[in-house]
């Protein structure tokens, strides 16, 4: 019987325009009516997947920056990780030394060291992703030194590969992992690389929230498209992979659905509630 479903945003939920479609809602609406709670589940800011998900018309538990912070809804934090100043400033070293474009967030702000247009383009996008984004922004000569000054935290740090270096994305990770062990490593898209402290990932944030709700291990299913929402779809009872998913992901996922763009995600929503009544 699954009580719990981890649900991914982009490339899952949201279309390639980044949109939440009413025939999402309706769906995820079937599964409040049938004892199921859904948890979006995914790399972005808190502020974000909390905006997201009060499309929905709930208030429900949420899983952001890769699973470095668990929310039993938009007030009430149940879990952080966060990256130490330590591996922040030799995360920042590296960047520079290979000049790499890089930036990192607290609970609801964007840092950075660089305004670069291109990373912005998004924000044209007539959809949620777009024109309401929901995250600050602070750009400084120092950002390490703005974040500490604000007595906050760091709960991801991101480097672009593609951008102002030809190191690869494989080349990148390798380098870090030379200086750094104790360090989650994922990522959401190939442009990207995403860093958190180590233990995180979206798997562990679920569980806190499962923890927090009395819903056993084996009751929760998951959906995915991306590497970061492998932990997840390993260890669920039941997982699901978007058709649009990576190959690593399609692999080990019980049952591959529809893509994004063709309601993927409101398949796999009619097949846990039609399984769930055939128990």
């Amino acid at each position: 019987m699954i009580k719990l479903f981890a649900i991914d945003l982009d490339g899952t939920t949201l279309d390639n325009q980044s949109r939440l479609d009413n025939k999402v809602i309706e769906a995820l609406k079937k599964l409040d009516e049938n004892g199921i709670k859904f948890v979006f589940t995914s790399g972005r800011a808190k502020p974000s997947v909390d905006y997201l998900t009060s499309l929905t018309g709930f208030d429900n538990p949420t899983v952001a920056n890769n699973g470095a912070i668990a929310s039993i809804n938009r007030e009430n934090i149940i879990y952080e990780n966060y990256l130490t100043y330590k591996n922040i400033e030799k995360l920042i070293e590296f960047c520079e030394n290979y000049k790499l474009l890089y930036q990192f967030y607290d609970h609801d702000t964007y840092y950075s060291n660089r305004v670069c247009p291109e990373r912005f383009s998004h924000l044209k996008k007539k959809s949620d992703y777009g024109m309401n984004y929901q995250v600050n922004f602070s750009f400084s000569a120092n950002p390490l030194n703005e974040i500490k000054n604000r007595n906050s935290n760091v709960l991801k740090f991101q480097i672009f590969p593609k951008e102002y270096n030809k190191l690869s994305k494989d080349r990148i990770i390798e380098e870090i992992r030379k200086f750094n062990k104790n360090l989650y490593i994922t990522s959401s898209n190939d442009k990207v690389i995403e860093i958190m402290q180590k233990n995180v990932s979206k798997y562990q944030a679920i569980c806190e929230v499962s923890d927090y709700l009395g819903i056993n291990r084996d009751e929760i299913a998951a959906i995915g498209d991306q590497d970061n929402d492998i932990p997840m779809l390993k260890l669920a009872k039941l997982s699901f992979a978007v058709e649009n998913a990576i190959d690593e992901v399609k692999e080990i996922a019980d049952v591959i659905v529809g893509s994004n763009d063709e309601f993927g995600i409101v398949e796999a929503i009619d097949i846990v509630i039609k399984r769930n009544k055939d128990v």
